[in-house]
């Protein structure tokens, strides 16, 4: 009986331990069951926390104005209807576990979540695609926005700049105004754009901004410069350049070929045109229009001078001309007469139809030149072509007044070589003669006998120069020729007898003061006697030379002084 109810007793406790391992057990799967649908809760909670719909509606407003963009948008809108409805699906699961696990149908519940977790990693995957998508359009608004903020802060830079520089700027100032105005204008149609999620529209708006910001600092480091051109610079040129025009036709110098008045009319206007861009702050061409009206100013300046020079160049060179129409006058007439009276003398060519040709020229010449004249400072013809006619109307004298002295050269040759025979003729006739009164003055005890043979040649030579100077025609070369050798010949003769006149004389001196010594020194006696043979022989440089050696041996030092000294 004991053992009966001890039986039953471990019986009850065993169903006790089973139904307590039971109710554990089940406890532990709801727990586990309830950890997974939490976190599956909390995953499904961020999954759909994520505010697709807004960043869509917003990628829509920004993306119609572009086809391309906008069929981007309406893809990706597709697959977000598609990830509402997975989403529904995993809500509906999730439910359905809840339901599961509320009745302890733990088995439905495990299914139940397998499959929603597999839909939920499906739906976040998905969205993160559409969330990184719809980033970008965002990405682009706050890059927009941050462009915008830039641009402001530029905007603001230039217009202190602007404002800070509102005297240099001058006349530009109210236009660089008008620009910041135009500027304010874009920002705030730019802010609506983009409240209305007309991005594209606003961006187009901020790049116009951009741009006019460029151009404002671009003006507004420019017109200082043009301002000073185009309101000091250009104006005091055109009114130099007007007073110089001025001034060249006060002195009648022709400037109608120049176009200078049309000219000038071209500048002033451009530069009027140019001003009021700059009064608006558009230099926009201004600098390359005022450049080049400098261009034209310094050219028309360039043109005015070179005419002026011209004419100051052209009156000189006409009165150089006409002082060579003088001068050919004289070489003219200097040839003609000295033709006419000389040129059946001198055996010259025929020049009477070129002294004919000369004189016509010469009267030409003076009309050229009284033509000249008055088209100088008559304002009818450009002066640079009144100094080519100048020019080559000098050129035309040069040419003749060549021609006329070459004959003159010839001329003048032939004359002065008569003239210098002549004048060395009578030179050579008196040196002749001096030889023959040396001769005869000084009786000599002996000559050589070329001193007669000498003396004939020279008489010859001045027959036969005589003889040439009275020759028609004159032969000039033959006649210097024959002078030269004349000329050569009598100056060497009448040296040579110089010597040996003086040498003659040398010894008669040597010999005298000798006597002295004679009586005293026989060995002086004997010289000087050998000098005195030698002396009368005609060998008078032996002669000499034996008398002053004689004299050496007692004035060793002085000889020829004392020789002289008793002389």
């Amino acid at each position: 009986m004991e053992n009966k109810y001890l039986y039953i007793i471990i019986a009850v406790l065993a169903i006790i331990a089973i139904i307590v391992a039971i109710t554990l057990i089940k406890n532990y799967r709801k727990k586990s069951l309830k950890r997974q649908i939490d976190d599956l809760y909390v995953r499904f909670t961020a999954v759909k926390t994520v505010p697709l719909a807004f960043k869509l509606s917003k990628a829509q407003a920004m993306a119609k104005r572009s086809e391309e963009t906008s069929a981007s948008v309406a893809k990706y809108y597709t697959r977000y209807e598609d990830v509402e409805k997975h989403i529904n699906q995993v809500q509906d699961l999730l439910n359905n576990v809840d339901d599961s696990i509320a009745v302890s149908s733990y088995k439905e519940s495990v299914e139940s979540i397998k499959i929603a977790t597999e839909n939920l990693e499906d739906c976040e995957k998905e969205v993160k695609e559409i969330d990184e998508f719809l980033e970008e359009f965002s990405k682009k608004e706050n890059e927009q926005r941050e462009y915008s903020q830039e641009l402001k802060e530029k905007y603001r830079v230039v217009k202190t700049t602007i404002n800070k520089n509102s005297q240099l700027l001058s006349i530009s100032y109210d236009g660089f105004l008008e620009k910041l105005k135009e500027c304010e204008d874009l920002f705030s149609s730019s802010e609506e754009y983009m409240y209305t999620s007309d991005y594209s529209s606003a961006q187009a708006d901020l790049e116009k901004i951009e741009q006019l910001l460029e151009d404002i600092k671009a003006n507004a480091n420019a017109v200082p410069k043009l301002l000073k051109d185009a309101k000091g610079v250009l104006p005091l040129m055109l009114d130099e350049t007007k007073r110089e025009l001025a001034l060249t036709r006060q002195r009648g110098i022709y400037t109608e070929h120049l176009d200078i008045d049309n000219k000038l009319a071209q500048v002033e206007s451009k530069l009027n045109e140019d001003t009021k861009l700059l009064m608006t702050a558009n230099a926009g061409e201004v600098k390359e229009n005022l450049n080049e009206a400098k261009e034209i100013l310094n050219k028309l300046n360039e043109e005015l001078s070179d005419e002026n020079r011209a004419f100051k160049e052209a009156r000189e060179t006409n009165d150089k001309a006409y002082e060579h129409i003088l001068d050919l006058e004289k070489v003219e007439n200097y040839v003609r007469i000295a033709y006419e009276k000389d040129y059946a003398r001198f055996g010259l060519e025929d020049l009477s139809n070129l002294l004919k040709e000369k004189r016509d020229n010469i009267e030409k010449y003076k009309n050229e030149y009284n033509s000249i004249n008055s088209d100088l400072g008559s304002g009818l013809k450009p002066s640079s072509q009144i100094l080519d006619e100048v020019e080559e109307l000098s050129n035309e004298i040069d040419e003749d007044m060549k021609t006329l002295y070459s004959y003159k050269t010839t001329i003048d040759k032939s004359t002065d070589g008569e003239n210098r025979a002549l004048s060395q003729l009578t030179k050579l006739q008196l040196v002749v003669s001096e030889v023959e009164t040396k001769i005869a003055e000084y009786s000599l005890p002996a000559i050589d006998d070329s001193y007669k043979v000498d003396l004939k040649k020279a008489r010859d030579y001045i027959a036969q120069i005589r003889q040439e100077t009275q020759q028609i025609p004159i032969n000039i070369d033959q006649l210097n020729s024959l002078l030269d050798e004349g000329i050569d010949f009598i100056y060497k003769f009448y040296n040579n007898i110089n010597n040996v006149v003086g040498m003659g004389i040398m010894v008669e001196n040597a010999i005298v003061f000798g006597n002295k010594y004679r009586s005293t020194y026989p060995e002086i006696d004997r010289e000087l006697s050998k000098a005195e043979f030698q002396y009368l022989n005609g060998e008078y440089t032996k002669a000499l030379k034996t008398a002053i050696s004689c004299m050496e041996t007692l004035f060793p030092d002085n000889a020829d002084e004392k020789i002289l000294e008793n002389a």
